[in-house]
């Protein structure tokens, strides 16, 4: 069931869209992945911006290179144009990811910052408009993991078009989403107020849940091990694995964010350069 969230139809162009957690990953990295898949247009890309490291690599036994390290590289050495789907490489699913990197730490200090971390802190404060870009053409779903209280990807939170919070049913759940509610809806430049998607069978209604946490709704996902281990590279997909119940629920919240999600400008497209100079004709990847 999707909550409406406003009547104005969307104006053609496509959608930032932003996904993380504030206790654990719940599902966090799947749902990106299936929103994606079943997203309405095709070439959907995700981007991984987990400081905790990317994940969908290793699942689906993807060469890396070119992902976020070379994107952070690519503007730390001045060179902002580009095209998103440059740093994209292709799963089995039928979409695109810009990886991030497997390594949480870097460096010999034991606090020292990992390199996702740095990536993402480079991409974020260099990238968004790239970012908003690319989503003027097609939708790019940002897969942020937990959003711990100085994780680097708030600033990619606030710039999407839609934030969207992850989170278990359950009480403690709600209790968590709850405590940190003023965190989530004070974010510096944030753009759209946080929404909640909920996984499993809920204990209390959407109203009430909005309540307690003063935050809507948008969309629910049901518990479904069959769809966990296809979007975790555990299984194959198999013929209509899109119409598993998680990947249901997910063409649906992705018609529902298309269709509502607020108009935006674009920034203006940046030259078509990929990493190292290169021309880049980009793939279109069909779900």
């Amino acid at each position: 069931m999707l909550s409406v969230m406003s009547r104005s139809w969307f104006r053609g162009d496509e959608v930032l869209v932003a996904i993380g957690s504030v206790k654990g990953a719940p599902y966090v990295t799947s749902l990106a992945v299936a929103l994606a898949v079943r997203w309405p247009t095709p070439g959907a890309l995700v981007v991984e911006a987990d400081p905790a490291g990317g994940d969908l690599a290793f699942r689906f036994g993807a060469r890396r290179e070119p992902g976020l390290s070379e994107l952070a590289a690519d503007t730390r050495a001045g060179r902002r144009g580009g095209d998103l789907a440059a740093y994209a490489r292709p799963i089995p699913l039928g979409i695109s990811v810009v990886f991030a990197p497997a390594d949480q730490h870097h460096g010999p200090a034991i606090d020292a910052a990992g390199q996702a971390t740095q990536a993402i802190r480079m991409v974020a404060h260099n990238c968004v408009d790239l970012l908003r870009a690319a989503a003027a053409r097609r939708a790019v779903i940002v897969d942020l993991g937990r959003l711990g209280w100085d994780s680097p990807s708030w600033s990619l939170a606030a710039a999407a078009d839609v934030f969207l919070v992850a989170m278990r049913s359950g009480v403690e759940a709600v209790d968590a989403v709850q405590v940190r509610r003023d965190r989530l809806r004070s974010v510096p430049g944030l753009r759209s107020a946080p929404r909640l998607v909920v996984a499993g069978r809920p204990l209390c209604t959407e109203g009430e849940i909005a309540g307690v946490t003063g935050m809507a709704v948008v969309g629910t996902v049901p518990d479904d091990r069959r769809a966990a281990d296809v979007l975790a590279g555990r299984a194959e997909p198999g013929w209509g694995w899109t119409r598993l119940p998680f990947l249901r629920a997910a063409r649906a919240l992705a018609v529902s964010l298309q269709v509502h999600a607020p108009h935006h400008v674009p920034a203006a497209v940046p030259s078509f350069v990929g990493p190292a100079g290169r021309p880049w004709q980009a793939p279109v990847y069909r779900p």
